[in-house]
């Protein structure tokens, strides 16, 4: 749409013969804004994918816009080695991740800031600036004094690393590479040079040296100049915005259409001058079917993470043309429909032209200046020619129209990468007991971890050794964790608890939390295993659950003493990291888990108490006095591995023996017996003794002797009679 004046600069500045004077600036100005045509500046296309070629020139970003960046330097791959166990009889595994160090190039001039990253087309970084991949991110926006990146410098020789001042680029340290298949992903970057729009004006300026000056309200969202020259760079918005070059004192100048208003043209019309003959004023009428029917402008859309959008118009006319333009500018919508509607009125005014020669001596007429003829129809000038005695003016019908009018535009619907926040992690270790058929031989501990966002997808774990932090690898996936609403209050373990429910606030929620399985799931609450049938979701993450069963995998002693805001978590196989480090009872384990979303690392702790290989305490204790004064104590003793419910089948013993220990008094009370079945008659005698060293209130303490430990005790109250 711009009217670009080449080499007749010279002519309307130096007079006719062959503009041999005024040709000397017009060369200088062509050779500065217009030079000969080299590499292709930027046309519109789809997000490009990012370079490392030699060569390649690099963007200088205006306003806000979303570019592929070039890589500038990188290191080789690095490979991490992690070997775990297989477990109890099978095969250690060694596991391989690998990550890469690189600098992207992002823009030639000093840049503001970073919004989003993009990688493969997912989200790498947020818009609150959040990372979505493991990695350390750094940007350098460009200043001149900007210092040499220190990942760089120390890879570089000493005194020898470049520190890119005048150019903005991001530094990735430890770029986790494992969701792009193991390869540098293809990154792009929003980038905001400022956060307003950038008039067209300051874009030309910037591209020709200060050589085209002048101002226009014309303005983009962003724009990446590109190019060998100015005239690659700037031809885009030259050729499509409502505005033009027009040579005035020596000076290019940038002007919109309607910068001024229009002035008559003298009454005294040349029709000779010397031996060049103009003729009378005529009108020029360019043929109808030179007329697009329909115009369209392809841009970048902003409010669809800066992916091409399209605005056309259409009018009614001889035309059968279909006319497509490229902007490689960011616009919003109702931006590019105004273009579209301002070229499409365009095309069909201009098709009008006036030829008209005047005295040399009037007023001073230049390209873009606006005249109206005798009747009083508007022209704007697009061509002054100069002769000895006189000056023949071009001129077309063109755009009168109010520039600020807005156009009602659709930007089409956004189909971007979600861009979720994986907030903080919340961790919790457990100490197992045996949830199938196979004895692990050890003690099994887990962990168990998610985030407040939804974005949490895993974190890096590791385990305190003494004064140092040992790496085990990474979470498994997201579990259900949450906190209690309500005081759970205490239950008998022996009884389906109908009365109760337990209310749980999810950190997370869980899409399938409320799908239960036939067999009812499990939730551990600080320290109790408690079996759920139903469950009822609350809405805003909160569930109830209900039908409970209480105590389970003899947590009896943790049934008691519930308070508000307890740890609370739904046990699930693909959701639990089992540890891999030597486990002993008694000792203490001290877990750290580290999201990419965490300033500080989430950490929990335990006391191991080995509850897979520890047997479980009996339970059903009875006392029942003879009739010679002694006393039967018996029990039921309960398998630690739980292998379904069979009627008229007892439970496999799993240890290698059946063995228990009673005491009396309490746990650590001198003297027991040792029984190999669940039954213990005790003498009247020996009845008559403890009576007389303890009274007649009695109370037994029966463990079940274990092939790794002995079992949490169980209690027998008894009372000799008088």
């Amino acid at each position: 749409m711009a009217t670009l004046i080449l080499t007749a600069v010279g002519s309307a500045i130096g007079g006719p013969i062959g503009g041999a004077l005024g040709s000397i600036l017009g060369q200088k100005i062509d050779q500065t804004l217009f030079a000969p045509k080299g590499r292709d500046g930027p046309r519109l296309k789809e997000l490009e994918v990012q370079t490392s070629s030699y060569g390649n020139s690099v963007p200088a970003v205006f306003g806000a816009m979303r570019v592929a960046g070039t890589v500038i330097w990188a290191s080789d791959l690095i490979e991490r080695r992690r070997k775990s166990s297989g477990g109890k009889g099978r095969p250690a595994t060694a596991e391989f991740s690998y990550s890469a160090n690189i600098a992207v190039a992002l823009s030639s001039r000093p840049i503001a800031r970073i919004g989003r990253i993009w990688a493969e087309g997912n989200l790498l970084r947020g818009s609150a600036g959040d990372l979505k991949v493991e990695t350390l991110l750094r940007i350098h926006n460009g200043h001149e004094d900007q210092p040499a990146d220190p990942l760089i410098a120390s890879a570089e020789t000493s005194g020898q690393c470049p520190a890119y001042r005048g150019l903005a680029y991001a530094v990735f340290e430890g770029l986790q590479l494992a969701e792009y298949g193991n390869r540098i992903p293809s990154l792009t970057f929003e980038i905001f040079e400022r956060e307003a729009p950038v008039p067209v004006n300051v874009i030309a300026e910037f591209a020709s040296d200060s050589v085209v000056k002048g101002y226009s309200g014309e303005t983009v969202t962003g724009y990446a100049l590109a190019g060998s020259d100015a005239r690659t760079a700037l031809s885009p918005l030259l050729d499509v915005f409502p505005i033009m070059l027009r040579c005035y004192a020596g000076q290019l100048e940038l002007r919109d259409y309607w910068w001024s208003s229009a002035a008559p043209l003298a009454d005294h019309v040349v029709i000779t001058d010397g031996s060049t003959s103009h003729g009378r004023p005529k009108m020029l009428l360019n043929p109808a079917q030179t007329v697009p029917a329909s115009l369209a402008i392809r841009h970048y859309e902003p409010e669809r993470d800066f992916q091409s959008g399209l605005q056309s118009s259409k009018r009614e006319g001889a035309g059968r043309a279909v006319k497509h333009i490229d902007l490689p500018a960011a616009l919003d919508s109702a931006s590019a429909k105004r273009i579209a509607e301002l070229q499409m009125l365009e095309a069909h005014r201009s098709r009008d032209g006036w030829v008209v020669a005047v005295p040399t001596g009037i007023e001073p007429r230049y390209v873009g200046d606006w005249i109206s003829d005798p009747s009083g129809k508007q022209w704007r000038i697009t061509e002054v020619e100069h002769f000895r005695g006189s000056t023949r003016i071009t001129a077309r019908s063109s755009l009168k129209a109010d520039p600020n009018a807005v156009a009602a535009a659709d930007p089409g619907r956004s189909v971007g990468a979600p861009d979720i926040r994986a907030g903080q992690t919340r961790i919790a270790v457990i100490d197992l007991p045996v949830m199938n058929t196979v004895d692990p031989g050890k003690a099994v501990v887990g962990v168990f971890a998610n985030g407040t966002g939804e974005g949490w997808r895993n974190a890096a774990l590791s385990v305190q050794d003494g004064n140092q932090l040992v790496d085990i690898g990474g979470t498994a996936a997201p579990a259900s964790i949450g906190q209690s609403l309500v005081a759970l209050p205490p239950h008998s373990p022996h009884l389906l608890d109908t009365a109760n429910s337990l209310d749980v606030q999810m950190s997370n929620e869980k899409p399938d939390l409320d799908a239960s399985p036939e067999n009812a799931r499990i939730c551990w609450v600080a320290g109790e295993f408690v079996r759920f049938r139903s469950v009822l979701p609350l809405g805003n993450g909160r569930y109830r659950l209900s039908g409970l069963q209480r105590g389970c995998y003899g947590t009896e002693a943790a049934i008691g003493g519930h308070q508000i805001g307890e740890q609370c978590v739904i046990l699930e196989a693909e959701s639990v990291r089992l540890l891999d480090v030597p486990l002993m009872r008694g000792a203490a384990v001290t877990v750290e888990a580290l999201g990419i979303g965490d300033a500080e690392p989430a950490t929990a702790g335990i006391t191991i108490v080995a509850r897979s290989i520890a047997p479980m305490p009996p339970v059903h204790g009875s006392a029942t006095q003879l009739a010679d004064g002694g006393v039967t104590l018996a029990w039921k003793r309960r398998s630690r591995i739980d292998y379904g419910w069979n009627d008229g089948v007892d439970q496999p013993l799993v240890e290698e023996f059946e063995q228990y220990l009673v005491s009396v008094g309490s746990a650590d009370a001198p003297g027991f017996w040792t029984t190999l079945e669940n039954t213990l008659v005790l003498s009247a005698q020996t009845v008559a003794e403890l009576v007389g060293s303890s009274g007649p209130d009695l109370q037994f303490v029966v463990r079940q002797v274990g092939r790794h430990m002995q079992s949490a005790p169980a209690f027998i109250d008894f009372s000799a009679a008088a």
